[in-house]
């Protein structure tokens, strides 16, 4: 049985002896001395049990062994070479698989901008994009299906880290026709009588738990009118005088017909904006979206301005997240 721990230069030698047909063109190919060739050539042989060229006055010929020999082992030569090449391109961030999870569209706003600016740099990374509920998310997180979530609020949760991406004002959003679309700012006060419309999944979950806490600052408790359909059908019931909703600055976007935005009148409707991922991934790729995450999010700083939303580079695209609960309780839910 023939030693198949071979060193690669020595079968690299032979495939580019072969392809010469001279050991001497060969070498100086290389740039090695061609005793350097005939000898790494040699140990192959000995190793393998039998001869891969005859050697003659006009050079080196295979043997029919030595043909048969090189033509499939140049195909395993190439598989490994592919193999180093992809391994260092995954080391580097350049290739590999990212798992995302987030909650509402990639219409405009941040996240799009991060995603832009990452696809431009690293085009061979497959991207998947997973949206839910913050709940579900993290429970994506804690299985390890998602490298990365993007929320609101600053979670401190063991075993993972995260990083302030920005912050976000929220806004209500009320039919043009509703009294107080005059106004520049509302108050909780003004609109605790309000019929809200929430979706189910998504970010209603959250938009819901926030008005509960919010409103039952003041004393009151909100009518929420949950619907099984998507933002942009929440924002269609709203235009007709179903209710109001919630919205933070990356959902402001595109202009609705018939629904405007006002923020809240105070400085407490503030969320902050958080990427959230495992201590312990070693993702390069993930790595390298926190890298632009983060010079992306320097660039951006909340407003209060309704008409700041028309310029789609500066919303953020994290909508209404875990705010409402602390991370810690809902992490506990989570895992429990």
């Amino acid at each position: 049985m023939p030693d198949l721990t071979l060193d690669l230069r020595y079968l690299r030698y032979a495939l580019m002896a072969a392809e010469h047909h001279s050991f001497r063109r060969a070498a100086a190919v290389l740039e090695v001395p061609q005793s350097t060739v005939s000898r790494r050539i040699q140990l192959l042989e000995h190793r393998l049990g039998f001869l891969i060229f005859e050697r003659g006055p006009r050079g080196a010929t295979l043997t029919a062994a030595g043909e048969t020999f090189l033509h499939h082992a140049a195909t395993g030569v190439n598989h490994f070479d592919r193999a180093v090449q992809i391994a260092i391109s995954t080391h580097r961030g350049e290739s590999g698989d990212l798992h995302i999870g987030i909650l509402g569209s990639l219409t405009s706003g941040f996240l799009h901008q991060i995603l832009r600016q990452y696809r431009a740099k690293h085009a061979d990374v497959r991207v998947s994009l997973h949206e839910g509920t913050t709940q579900e998310n993290f429970h994506r997180l804690a299985t390890g299906s998602l490298d990365v979530i993007f929320v609101t609020g600053d979670p401190v949760l063991p075993g993972y880290r995260s990083a302030k991406l920005g912050s976000e004002c929220v806004f209500v959003a009320l039919p043009s026709s509703h009294p107080l679309a005059v106004r520049n700012e509302v108050t909780w006060e003004e609109i605790r009588d309000e019929n809200f419309i929430v979706s189910t999944g998504g970010p209603g979950p959250e938009i819901r738990d926030y008005l509960i806490k919010r409103l039952a600052a003041f004393g009151f408790s909100p009518k929420i009118d949950p619907q099984e359909v998507g933002r942009e059908s929440v924002m269609n019931l709203v235009a007709i005088g179903y209710g109001l909703t919630l919205a933070s600055t990356s959902a402001l976007g595109a202009e609705i017909v018939g629904v405007v935005f006002r923020p809240i009148a105070g400085n407490d409707d503030i969320l902050t904006c958080s990427a959230v991922w495992s201590s312990s991934n070693i993702n390069t790729a993930l790595k390298c979206l926190l890298a632009v995450a983060k010079a992306v999010a320097r660039e951006f700083k909340p407003s209060r301005d309704k008409s700041a939303a028309a310029i789609p580079v500066i919303h953020l695209l994290i909508p209404i997240g875990c705010f409402a609960r602390a991370p810690m309780d809902l992490f506990a839910q989570i895992m429990g």
